[in-house]
């Protein structure tokens, strides 16, 4: 639209209050924008060094505790208990608790199922011969 003007109302335009202000309106939302972005920017690396250093001290600890664990696995007698009851009773708990939700939220077919899968856990299992 410029272009279409001649050149005295050109000058008068680039001269006039209002484009004056428009002007210094938009290079200070410029620079408020620009500074805005550098603090993100510096918010940003100055998180991801304190993420990276925690990660490292967290793989400090890993370490450790596997050092510490290595050293009590070479220290401890093997034990009767066999692992595997260990597991089966905290699956069994597990199981019994589900089922008491379920039946507690009134899904009874659910908790059939779940009754069901606690008996075969429990089943002997006779060796064929």
């Amino acid at each position: 639209m410029n272009e279409l003007w001649n050149k005295e109302d050109t000058e008068n335009f680039n001269r006039s209050e209002v484009f004056v202000e428009l002007e210094k309106r938009v290079l200070a939302n410029i620079e408020r924008a620009d500074s805005l972005y550098k603090k993100i920017a510096q918010e940003s690396i100055s998180q991801k060094t304190k993420d990276v250093e925690s990660l490292g001290k967290a793989v400090e600890n890993v370490n450790k505790q596997v050092a510490e664990l290595g050293s009590n696995l070479a220290d401890d007698q093997v034990s009767d208990d066999d692992p595997e009851d260990d597991l089966q009773d905290e699956i069994v708990e597990d199981l019994m608790s589900m089922a008491k939700i379920a039946v507690d939220k009134g899904d009874y077919n659910l908790a059939y199922k779940i009754e069901r899968a606690i008996d075969e856990i429990l089943e002997v299992k006779v060796p064929c011969e």
